[in-house]
């Protein structure tokens, strides 16, 4: 009887330190998953485009989206000329992906100066914008 109850009591304290060391494994792999930085970048290169223009004219530019996200990404891409949405885009990017492209935007010839530029990116609930200024030229 007594070999019973200290084979049990036996039995009890490892099943406590197991299912310790398992909780303390467990809630270690949270923390770290929590503490995951997961963003993304969105650029313009500043070479690529004109910042003296003329109403009319077709402005060019190159902008890139870098994901540093943890997961596959859904991106909502908006390009704005002043308060006027001119293009909508939607993709999808993997962690440690970039996707680059030329944009062009036709100036509308009774455009007021100077006029800004922006592009206005989501993702996961998260925005980034950036933007240039167009200016008339002489």
């Amino acid at each position: 009887m007594i070999a019973v109850s200290q084979e049990m009591d036996r039995l009890i304290r490892v099943t406590v330190i197991l299912a310790c060391i398992i909780g303390a494994i467990v809630a270690a792999f949270l923390i770290w998953v929590s503490f995951q930085e997961s963003y993304s970048a969105l650029y313009i290169y500043p070479d690529s485009y004109s910042n003296y223009v003329r109403p009319g004219d077709t402005v060019s530019f190159v902008y890139g989206v870098r994901s540093f996200e943890t997961k596959e990404t859904k991106y909502n891409l908006r390009i704005y000329l002043g308060n006027e949405l001119k293009k909508e885009k939607e993709f999808w990017l993997k962690s440690g992906e970039t996707r680059e492209e030329t944009e062009m935007i036709v100036l509308p010839v009774n455009v007021t100066f100077p006029v800004e530029v922006k592009l206005v990116l989501e993702a996961n609930g998260r925005k980034y914008d950036v933007h240039f200024w167009l200016k008339e030229k002489d």
